[in-house]
């Protein structure tokens, strides 16, 4: 019973230690270990699809998907994004090795309100202007994806206004290595685990 209990409280911790919060900062706010996004450089066979990739700049064999509900279309030295048919679009998924920051740049064909969302939770909506540049700043991401979608107010319907998505450039992309602290509270549950092992084989 007590080891059940010591071993969730470990599983437990580790996942608190994981988890952080998707913040969402209009801009293009610098972050480290950022790459840009590719796509001429990466020799991909298909420049169109639901799902189309493109490659960091830093190696070009890390590759990076895009996936709509629409068929889209990327080409660029740095990858813009946008639907094979010309037509805007509302949602882009973009998902990679495990990241913690993101900066793209979208387009829009009308004003209206873009919302992000990660493996752990929902930005507030954020304004779009069509007249120029929406840069956006993500950071504290949990997972390896993150999606948007957009509309035409506030928590309104989905409405497709992107024009193009550019200049994707994911930070501090990592392989799900565990953490110090993670590794400190996995080696503290074990020590924990042999000394109930060793004090009940003491009582035999």
């Amino acid at each position: 019973m007590k080891l059940n209990a010591i071993l969730s409280g470990v599983f437990l911790a580790t996942a608190f230690t994981a988890a952080s919060a998707l913040t969402v900062a209009t801009g293009n706010n610098p972050q480290p270990g950022q790459s840009n996004v590719l796509h001429n450089a990466c020799g991909l066979a298909s420049d169109t699809g639901t799902t189309v990739q493109g490659c960091l700049n830093t190696d070009n064999s890390i590759l990076v998907d895009f996936t709509s509900d629409e068929v889209l279309f990327i080409n660029g030295g740095q990858a813009t994004l946008r639907a094979d048919d010309n037509e805007p679009f509302s949602r882009l998924t973009i998902s990679t090795g495990t990241m913690t920051s993101l900066i793209l740049n979208i387009l829009a064909t009308e004003e209206g309100f873009v919302t992000f969302t990660d493996g752990a939770g929902t930005s507030s909506p954020f304004a779009l202007d069509d007249n120029g540049q929406n840069f956006f700043t993500l950071t504290g991401i949990v997972g390896n994806s993150v999606s948007f979608v957009t509309s035409l107010t506030a928590g309104g319907a989905e409405t497709d206004i992107v024009d193009e998505v550019r200049q994707v450039r994911p930070g501090g992309l990592v392989t799900a290595i565990p953490e110090p602290e993670t590794y400190a509270l996995m080696m503290a549950g074990l020590a924990a685990v042999g000394f109930i092992s060793r004090r009940r084989k003491t009582k035999k």
